[in-house]
C-alpha cells in the first residue's frame, strides 16, 4: 500500500486517504463504523485498470473527530465532493457499499459532470430508528446498539461497552460466510474506539439515520448511470431493496449469492468482477 495522504476537511479536521494503480480514476466508499482498510481486498484486482482512490468517511478510521461536527449525509457528500473536487478527479467511477452506496448517489447528483458511473453495494438508505439495520444482524447488535441509542448518559455508558468481542458479533451478522470476519480486522477497528471523540461521532452519525433515508427525495434528480447490488444475504428486506431500485430508476438490481451487508469484506473477487464488467 502506497503512504497514507491527508485531505483537510471544512471543520478543521481530516481524512486519510490513498491511492493506487493507474488509468481512470475510481473511488471506493466504506460501511458505516469502517475505515479506508475495508477495501484492501479489493485492490489487487482494481488497481490493474483503475488509479484507485480510498478514504476514510470523516470522522471514521484514523481520522479524527470534531464534537461539534454533525455527522450527517449533507456533511459527508459535500466533504467528499470537495476532495474529488480538489484533486480535479474527472469521468470518476465511485463505488460504495452501505452509506458508501448512498454516498455514491448523492455526489453523483451534486457533481454530474465529474462522475461516469456509480457502483451501489448493499445501500444502507431504510432506517426509521437509531441503527435499525445493523440490529438486524443478531442479539448482540439488537441489545448494544438499542442501549447505545438510549439518551445521553446510558447512551453513552453502553457506547463504553464496545469492545473486541461485541465488535467481532456485531459484524458477524453482517456476512454470510461467518470466516470473513476476522480478528485481524476486528482489532483493527477497535483502534478507533480510542480516538478522542469517537462515541459521540458513533452516535450522532446513527441519530442522523433520517438524513440517509429513501424517501422520494434522496435519489430524486440524480441521471448519473449506476449499478444496483446487493448480498443475498443483506440486512435490507425486499421491499426496501425494491424501493431503492424503484428510487433509482431501475428496472433490476443484481444479487450476490452467500453475501451479506460486508461484501468488500466477504466477497471480494465477485465485487470487483461486476465492477470490471
Amino acid at each position: 500500500m502506497q503512504s497514507i495522504k491527508k485531505f483537510n476537511l471544512s471543520d478543521g479536521t481530516f481524512i486519510r486517504y490513498t491511492e493506487q494503480g493507474s488509468g481512470q480514476p475510481l473511488l471506493l466508499l466504506h460501511t458505516i463504523r469502517n475505515r479506508l482498510e475495508y477495501s484492501d481486498l479489493l485492490l489487487p484486482y482494481l488497481t490493474k485498470k483503475f488509479k484507485v482512490y480510498v478514504i476514510d468517511l470523516p470522522g471514521h478510521g484514523d481520522s479524527p473527530i470534531n464534537k461539534k461536527t454533525n455527522y450527517d449525509q449533507e456533511f459527508m457528500t459535500d466533504s467528499i465532493v470537495s476532495f474529488i473536487e480538489d484533486l480535479n478527479l474527472k469521468n470518476l467511477t465511485i463505488v460504495g457499499e452501505s452509506i458508501g452506496a448512498v454516498l455514491a448517489a448523492t455526489i453523483a447528483k451534486k457533481i454530474p459532470s465529474r462522475i461516469k458511473k456509480i457502483f451501489c453495494f448493499n445501500a444502507y438508505d431504510y432506517d426509521k430508528r437509531f441503527a435499525q439495520g445493523v440490529m438486524r444482524g443478531n442479539f448482540m447488535a439488537t441489545f448494544l446498539l438499542f442501549h447505545v441509542s438510549l439518551p445521553l448518559g446510558l447512551g453513552v455508558f453502553f457506547a463504553k461497552l464496545e469492545s473486541f468481542p461485541t465488535l467481532w458479533m456485531i459484524f458477524r451478522g453482517g456476512v454470510h460466510k461467518k470466516s470473513a470476519i476476522t480478528s485481524e480486522y476486528i482489532k483493527l477497528l477497535c483502534t478507533s474506539t480510542k480516538k478522542p471523540g469517537f462515541i459521540y461521532h458513533e452516535r450522532n452519525v446513527f441519530q442522523n439515520h433520517k438524513s440517509w433515508l429513501n424517501d422520494g427525495s434522496l435519489y430524486q434528480g440524480l441521471k448519473t448511470p449506476v449499478n444496483l447490488i446487493y448480498g443475498e444475504s443483506d440486512w435490507s428486506k425486499q421491499d426496501e431493496k425494491l424501493n431503492t431500485r424503484k428510487a433509482l430508476g431501475l428496472s433490476s438490481f443484481h444479487t450476490m449469492n452467500e453475501t451479506g451487508h460486508f461484501s468488500f469484506l466477504e466477497s471480494p473477487k465477485e465485487v470487483s468482477k461486476i465492477i470490471l464488467s
